[in-house]
């Protein structure tokens, strides 16, 4: 064996870790997708990947005995070739395979579909050139293409790894301001589920092979100046291509898919590192077409003239808001609630939601179209609180984490400026998506946060929502007679992931449609039950909101549906292809909301609108004064009732995406400006429309 094999530390050590951790996700691919058939080959690939290791390294003098095979010269200077030149072109291929989407049903392969893995031709050249010129800078850098090559099919499989848990978890791809997340990223990743599929399996054996030859390589470049010279130029190479990517006519050249509102067909299409790096322009929020302080200036002036006519409420200053008779506004976001037989009926074994639906139907009530699905939760809070949209906000973008710098004046500010007391309640940690730091710019007077609960009640290792809302009655009673309060809370009981066993969660919400359970439709039970909780700790909120004799407003929504983990399960149950129209992939951010009072109030009927008419609709319903920007957002909305990411609806019920040209541009256009006005020029925002009651002119 001596001959072929160097059975020295360093080789047995890595062909051990390798075969080792090879076998675990061997395992753990069986568990998750059965095939155990399927082991015996795959753990012969594995053997062979371990005696590739153990063959050593070319030409490495003191790995060899006298006995030792001395790997020809004309077959080490092949596979310096070869490995030089076509491990990059495999690691493009082997990170698409990570999150690799199939084609649809009868749709035949081609040739090609099989060699760049379902890029597009020109995309997976324009990946190859970023690859490329990466490998070989790290050759450079480090003096060697074995080290260089070996560093960088590691850093890209970690790469291809972290993005197929990201697609897994919220069913969107890594974007460049996902690393202002991290450490949002890092306090919930012990929740989650980590499935490990036979793609990820055969995935990270290919990424062992690749090293294993790459291993072999023994070119080296010795001179620190013909080190220093490439890296730099390679360097300018790859930051040129970069910054062309960002051009649209490079990319309409390319044949670059630029469709924004789904970006994992957008991934799919362009690979990884192009989307990723065409991506980088997005981080800032670009002008809007005809955008000046100036026409800024001119539609508050039409907003303004127009404001008897909109039927703005008056506001007198002198008088405290109790005194002006406003009621309590009480908000509950509530984390992954949603209804999912919007994507189709299913059967249960019960009810999963008695409480909330039939508040649902004795008041008012509809469905609101978020703009994300499975995180990214700040974006809905922000949409609800500001009256803004993410539709003119990066993809995949959050901001709480990317363009709050300063104090911008919001639902809660505005509020206190009508005399209210605003508190914000998360319970969880009070730096997940900074908003420890977002809550005070937003003008809420307290924050309280999970440190503020007192021996709560927990449901998995969650605060739960019964002692969420327990919070808000405290509040209430606690509060001054002529205290008018806002509060605001954010839950968490509901947040994935769905798939480990808790002995304080019972499933009691069973899917009769299953023919059997296995790990992720038990996630999906597990998730029905946790709204079921939700409803019941809502049960005990509507009884005590039933006992209060002061004027008050609960509003209470999802704040986007679970992951694609859960609603897969119930796809498969019902049919629901979101592929089929614009409509049906819309059902996917579809979460119920609700507003009760106890006054007699009545909002508009909407049975579909959007979070960034909510807090508008319920201050007109109630009788309060609002803005010149709100007064705005309720006209747009008779036109536009649905305004989020992923399209707008009209008032007819057509779905629209933003890259149609339609009789709604120009009012989408004026929406755009006063919005990067609001959230992005604030340097000179046009506080009037934001701040201050419409009549107060």
């Amino acid at each position: 064996m001596e001959r072929i094999f160097r059975l020295k530390w360093p080789y047995l050590l890595t062909a051990g870790v390798s075969s080792a951790g090879l076998l675990i996700l061997l395992v753990l691919a069986v568990r998750e997708e059965g095939g155990g058939m399927n082991a015996v080959p795959a753990a012969g690939w594995i053997v062979l990947a371990a005696l590739l290791i153990l063959t050593g390294i070319p030409g490495k003098k003191k790995d060899l005995t006298p006995r030792s095979v001395v790997w020809p010269g004309w077959l080490v200077r092949t596979l310096n070739i070869l490995t030089a030149v076509l491990s990059p072109v495999a690691a493009v291929w082997l990170v698409q395979n990570f999150t690799l989407y199939h084609l649809k049903p009868g749709t035949e392969p081609s040739l090609m579909w099989y060699l760049t893995n379902n890029i597009y031709p020109a995309m997976f050249a324009v990946n190859v050139l970023f690859y490329v010129l990466i490998f070989l800078i790290l050759a450079f850098l480090t003096g060697s293409f074995r080290r260089g090559y070996l560093l960088a099919d590691l850093i890209f499989m970690v790469i291809g790894i972290a993005n197929y848990f990201v697609v897994q978890f919220r069913g969107s791809p890594i974007v460049p301001w996902d690393l202002m997340s991290l450490k949002t990223a890092a306090m919930v990743a012990g929740n989650y589920e980590y499935s490990i599929t036979w793609r990820f399996f055969y995935t990270i054996l290919g990424f062992v092979w690749l090293m294993a030859l790459d291993a072999k390589n023994t070119w080296k470049i010795r001179r620190p100046v013909w080190r220093i010279l490439p890296v730099v130029v390679l360097g300018g190479l790859l930051a040129a291509a970069g910054m062309q990517l960002q051009k649209t006519e490079v990319k309409d050249k390319l044949g670059m898919d630029q469709t924004l509102f789904t970006p994992v067909v957008r991934y799919r299409n362009n690979g990884f590192l192009a989307a990723f790096v065409g991506n980088l322009h997005l981080i800032q929020v670009e002008k809007p077409e005809g955008y000046s302080v100036k026409a800024v200036e001119m539609i508050r002036q039409e907003l303004a003239n127009g404001g008897e006519e909109q039927g703005a409420a008056a506001f007198d200053p002198s008088k405290t808001a109790a005194e002006n008779n406003y009621p309590n506004v009480i908000v509950v976001v509530d984390e992954a609630f949603s209804d999912l037989s919007v994507l189709g009926e299913f059967n249960t074994n019960m009810d999963y939601m008695p409480n909330f639906r039939k508040a649902m139907e004795e008041n008012d009530s509809g469905y609101a179209m978020v703009s994300i699905k499975g995180g990214n939760t700040a974006n809905s809070e922000y949409e609800f609180l500001s009256g803004d949209t993410m539709a003119f906000m990066p993809a995949g973008s959050v901001v709480y984490q990317q363009f709050i710098r300063d104090n911008i004046p919001v639902l809660p500010s505005y509020l206190a400026g009508l005399g209210y007391s605003t508190i914000g309640i998360h319970p969880y940690l009070a730096s997940g998506w900074n908003r420890d730091q977002v809550m005070p710019k937003f003008g809420f007077q307290q924050f309280l946060s999970q440190t503020d609960f007192i021996q709560p009640k927990l449901v998995r290792d969650y605060i739960s929502d019964e002692s969420a809302f327990g919070k808000i009655a405290e509040l209430m009673e606690n509060k001054g007679e002529d205290e008018r309060m806002f509060i605001y809370e954010m839950t968490m009981q509901n947040h994935s992931g769905y798939s480990t066993e808790y002995p304080n969660l019972e499933e009691v919400i069973r899917l009769t449609d299953l023919s059997s359970v296995g790990v992720q439709s038990g996630a999906a039970q597990k998730y029905l039950s946790l709204i079921y909780e939700t409803d019941r700790a809502f049960g005990m909120l509507m009884d005590y909101l039933n006992t209060l004799e002061e004027p008050t407003i609960l509003i209470m929504f999802g704040d986007h549906q679970p992951t694609d983990y859960v609603t897969d399960v119930i796809r498969r149950l019902t049919g629901y292809d979101p592929e089929v129209s614009l409509e049906e992939a819309q059902k996917a951010y579809q979460v119920p909301y609700l507003v009760w009072n106890n006054f007699g109030m009545e909002m508009p009927e909407y049975k579909l609108t959007s979070l960034n008419y909510l807090a508008a609709d319920v201050l007109k319903a109630a009788g309060l004064p609002t803005t010149l920007y709100q007064e705005f957002l309720l006209e747009m909305q008779r036109e536009l009732p649905v305004v989020c990411s992923g399209a707008y609806v009209d008032a007819e019920g057509t779905y629209h995406t933003y890259d149609e040209k339609t009789e709604y541009d120009e009012l989408l256009n004026r929406y755009q400006i006063l919005q990067y006005n609001h959230l992005i020029d604030i340097d000179d925002r046009v506080s009037d429309l934001f701040a201050r009651p419409a009549d107060n002119k």
